[in-house]
Parts: C-alpha cells; sequence; structure tokens
C-alpha cells in the first residue's frame, strides 16, 4: 500500500478543514478554528451511527434485500406453519400439498429442507410472514444443492400470505438445543457449492448450536435482513483438509448485510474467507459464553484475501459478570487485504473490564502469523476501556479518521502496536500509518509503536489527542530509534496533569532528541464535547 504524506501546505490546510480539528499554518501549529463543523471520521462514523441506531437492522423498519422477493421467479415454494408466536389469523398449510401455491403451502420446516435440494437455479422456497416454525430435535438440518449458481442463486425468503396486514413479523425458525437453521455442509470430503440467498427471517435458538454453518468450499452466499438469537454460534464459516474432486475446499464470497446478531454465548460471527462481508449489521451481547476467547465478531482464518467489516454497531462485546470482557472485534490468523471501515464500537459506562478491546488486528495462534495491507478507518470507539485499536504482526497497515473516546477509568493506549507480544514466526510491524485520529481518554496513552513492534517505515501524523482526567497520561510511546519512523509531526496533544508529550520528554526535549513533531502543539485540540456517551470530538464552533 503506498501512502504519501508529504503534503503541500495547501494540501495540508485543506486536509484540516475537511476534518475540522485544526488549521496548520506553514512551518508552524495555529489553533484556529476551523470552518467545517464535522470530521470526515465523525460523518463516516459517529454521525452516521447515531442515525441507524434509532431503527437497528431487525426492528419495525428492516433492511430491504433487493431481489430477495418469493415473485417473479421461475418458481417458488411456499411454506407455512402457526406455531405459538404465530400472529392472528396465520393459516397452516400442508405438507401434502405441492407447495407451488401460497394458497396451498408446505407446512413444515422439514418439507421445506427436503424440496431445497431439488431446487432448479434461480427457484425459491418462501416461509410465510407472520408465520412460526419447529425444527424436529434430531432431524437434519442440511441445506445442500449443487444444482444452485452463484449468477442464479437458490434463495429461501418470506411472503406475505393472503388476508395478511402487511405489518406481520418476519418467519420465526426455533430450533432446539445444539441444533442447525441452515447447515451448508454435504458431509465427507467436500464438494463444490455456490449461489445460495438467506433473507428476511428470524432465527431463535435455545442458547447452543448455529444459525448459519458454512462448511467446505461454499461459495456466494449472501444473508441480509437475518434476526439471529441466542444461538452458540450465529454464523460460523469453516474447512478442513477433506477436499473431494473439483472443491478447494475454502469458502469465499460470503457476505452477511443488514442483519440483527444477539445474545449468542459464543461468537456472532466466526471465520474469515476472501471475498466476503458483513456490512451493515447490528452486533449486541455475543460472547457471554468465555472471557477474552469470545466476540462479536472473530474474524479467524488462513490466507483470506479482501474481506470487508462495514458500517456495523457493536455493543456489549463478551459481557461476563457485568462487564466487557473481550474485544468486540478480533481478527486473527493469516489476511490480507482486509478494511474494517465506518463501524461503531461501543460500551456501556462502567462496563468495561481491563480486557475489554475494541478493534484488535492481533496474533493468537501457536504457528506463524501476518497482516497484510489493512485499513482501519472512520471508526467510532467509545468507551471500550483498555485498547481501542490494536496491531501487530502488522504490515503496510494504515489507521485513519477514527474517533475514539474512552472515560472509564482506565485506558493502555487507544491506539497501540504491538499490542500482544509477537510470537515466534510472526511477521514483524512494518510501515504502520496512523494519521488524522481524533482521541479523548481519561489517562494512560494516545498512540503507542514501541520497541516490540521493530520493523521500520511507521508515520504517527495530524493527529488530535485530548488526555486530561484523572489519572497519569502520555500522548506518544515511541521508543523505537528514530530511524524506524519514516515521519511523526503536525499532531496536536494536551497531556493534562502529570502527563508528558512522549515517554520521558515534554514536547521541546523529545523534538531536540528526535527531530520529530517539529510543527505540532501541546495544545487543547477544542473537542466540542468530552461527555460520553455521546463524545462529539469535532472542534468547537467559533466563538463570535
Amino acid at each position: 500500500m503506498a501512502i504519501d504524506l508529504a503534503m503541500s501546505e495547501r494540501v495540508r490546510w485543506t486536509h484540516c478543514l475537511r476534518l475540522g480539528l485544526l488549521v496548520w499554518a506553514a512551518g508552524s501549529v495555529s489553533c484556529k478554528h476551523a470552518k467545517v463543523a464535522r470530521s470526515e471520521a465523525v460523518e463516516a462514523g459517529s454521525s452516521q451511527a447515531a442515525t441507524a441506531l434509532t431503527a437497528p437492522p431487525g426492528a419495525a423498519s428492516r433492511f430491504r434485500c433487493p431481489g430477495t422477493e418469493a415473485g417473479g421467479r421461475k418458481k417458488t415454494y411456499y411454506v407455512c406453519d402457526c406455531g405459538p408466536d404465530s400472529s392472528p389469523g396465520c393459516r397452516r398449510g400442508g405438507d401434502e400439498n405441492e407447495g407451488e401455491s401460497p394458497d396451498a403451502p408446505f407446512r413444515s420446516y422439514e418439507r421445506a429442507r427436503q424440496q431445497f435440494a431439488h431446487l432448479a437455479p434461480g427457484e425459491a422456497i418462501a416461509f410465510c410472514r407472520g408465520g412460526s416454525f419447529a425444527i424436529q430435535p434430531n432431524s437434519s438440518q442440511q441445506w445442500v444443492n449443487e444444482a444452485c449458481r452463484a449468477s442464479s442463486p437458490c434463495v429461501v425468503t418470506d411472503y406475505l400470505p393472503a388476508g395478511a396486514k402487511g405489518d406481520e413479523r418476519a418467519p420465526v425458525i426455533h430450533a432446539p438445543a445444539e441444533s442447525r437453521v441452515f447447515s451448508l455442509d454435504n458431509g465427507g470430503p467436500s464438494r463444490h457449492e455456490e449461489g445460495y440467498v438467506f433473507a428476511n427471517l428470524d432465527l431463535e435458538g435455545s442458547g447452543s448450536g448455529w444459525a448459519v454453518f458454512l462448511y467446505n468450499d461454499i461459495d456466494d452466499v449472501t444473508m441480509c435482513n437475518l434476526v439471529i438469537n441466542n444461538f452458540g454460534i450465529a454464523v460460523h464459516l469453516a474447512g478442513s483438509d477433506n477436499v473431494g474432486p473439483g472443491s478447494d475446499g475454502l469458502n469465499e464470497r460470503i457476505v452477511l448485510r443488514g442483519s440483527r446478531i444477539t445474545n449468542n454465548p459464543g461468537q456472532g460471527w466466526l471465520g474469515a474467507s476472501s471475498g466476503s462481508a458483513i456490512e451493515d449489521c447490528f452486533f449486541e451481547n455475543n460472547g457471554s459464553g468465555k472471557a477474552i476467547y469470545n466476540h462479536n465478531i472473530y474474524l479467524s482464518g488462513d490466507h483470506a484475501r479482501g474481506m470487508r467489516v462495514l458500517r456495523n454497531h457493536l455493543h456489549r462485546s463478551t459481557i461476563v459478570d457485568g462487564k466487557c470482557q473481550g474485544t468486540s472485534l478480533v481478527v486473527h490468523g493469516t489476511l490480507e487485504d482486509l478494511r474494517i471501515e465506518q463501524n461503531r464500537i461501543w460500551e456501556d459506562r462502567g462496563a468495561a473490564g481491563e480486557s475489554c478491546w475494541g478493534i484488535g488486528v492481533v496474533t493468537g495462534y501457536d504457528g506463524p502469523e501476518s497482516f497484510n495491507n489493512v485499513v482501519i478507518d472512520g471508526n467510532s470507539i467509545f468507551d471500550v476501556g483498555n485498547v481501542s485499536i490494536g496491531l501487530n504482526a502488522c504490515q503496510d497497515c494504515l489507521v485513519q479518521n477514527n474517533v475514539i473516546a474512552n472515560d472509564q477509568g482506565f485506558n493502555e493506549s487507544a491506539i497501540e502496536v504491538p499490542a500482544i507480544e509477537p510470537g515466534k514466526g510472526d511477521a514483524v510491524d512494518q510501515r504502520i500509518v496512523i494519521k488524522h485520529n481524533a482521541i479523548y481518554a481519561d489517562g494512560g496513552t494516545g498512540i503507542t509503536i514501541d520497541k516490540e513492534a521493530q520493523g521500520a517505515g511507521h508515520q504517527v501524523v495530524n493527529n488530535a489527542i485530548d488526555l486530561r482526567g484523572r489519572h497519569q497520561s502520555r500522548c506518544f510511546n515511541l521508543d523505537l530509534p528514530p530511524t524506524s519512523y519514516a515521519q511523526v509531526d503536525h499532531n496536536v496533544c494536551r497531556a493534562g496533569g502529570r502527563g508528558e508529550w512522549a515517554k520521558g520528554h515534554d514536547l521541546a526535549s523529545w523534538t531536540a532528541r528526535t527531530g520529530f513533531d517539529k510543527h505540532s502543539a501541546p495544545d487543547d485540540p477544542g473537542f466540542a464535547s468530552t461527555v460520553g456517551p455521546a463524545y462529539d470530538l469535532t472542534q468547537k464552533p467559533a466563538q463570535k
């Protein structure tokens, strides 16, 4: 990833206006009020997140999934059952029906599953809105069809039955303990499958099992507008070395979009695969079954390329004994070209434990791990406690335009490299760029790239930091040899109380020793509000 930070004074001025933090005058820092009130980071993070939170996916106003409507297809098979929580007026079908008309639907989940195996490309199974369906214990939950195609997928969705009012709940499928609602697993050696869509359904578990399990060469799957609640793991991507002819054993292009993932004690999402994405989803209270090891989102895999985690909301991660005890979004393994952008990650005030983090792209396994070409951009991360963004074994990684606020009473480092001590064979941190971030914390360190990172080519530029508060504070911990940093400059930081600019230095002595931060300032960055939970780290309006 080529990153050019050699900006002209005119371009630097433009960046400051767009970020809404500071105006950088030629050769010095001028703490004037910017004319643009909202920063790029906040526009991408806080303001959009606040809007979306008024009606998160799964609420009355749900995410639309174009192309999933039951009508207009070559053929649709309809299913309607009326369990205990079905809507008034629900009319159940019968498994003896042909199922090709909404007036004579199948009745059961099992009959729908059997028919799915015989769909032609482009055909659909549709469950009735207002209906309630039960998976029978010890029954098969395999949903497999090798005829489906990415260009003409097989669809499982909803339909509005005759006589319905239009405001009925999405179809609810109830799963018994240790079961799977949709198991995309053909058993035995993997065989290539592709082209599935699951949309507009509510999946309710019993505290264990899986909602969606994708195993061994399942490609081009879209999950859209799902509510997944109270399973062990909501969505799990996995593979093995048991590969059959014509199969590579790898899952690719798996997309979860516009869905609500809640109360799953294992993981909200587990696994990683090339070309896959988690977009516009709401995660809450996932990972409560085990401190540290469980998460809202857990990207784990080898050689996955091009994963995207975009515009999601992550709240209450790994709540154990009433406190967040694990990273909300964690990445382990070997991943390349990863984008984590415009997400909102937050914990409630007083509910973060010492092992609570926001984003961790870090090693966690015994074997060698590495992360290449990673972008963490435009996220809002509030009150997660210990580390808001942590990296290690990262090469050509960019952390920019993030808004970080933490008033939990402790803060190790808002952005930290390496956040985990490297293990044998792990990649050396190289060319880490940290720029245009707005950070408030009540103590601790703002940005760390310290001697354990090793490597070189690191840049720390154009960051605005306010560390006032009750605790010892330090703007930067940059104790690698100066030759390890390509650029450290144009930062503004206020370290209150007993604070220091860098480890063992005020700004003047730091600049004299290293030559860094010649155009930086130990000043108040002028954030509009450092009061949670609705932090506003844009600049205060100019006084008239």
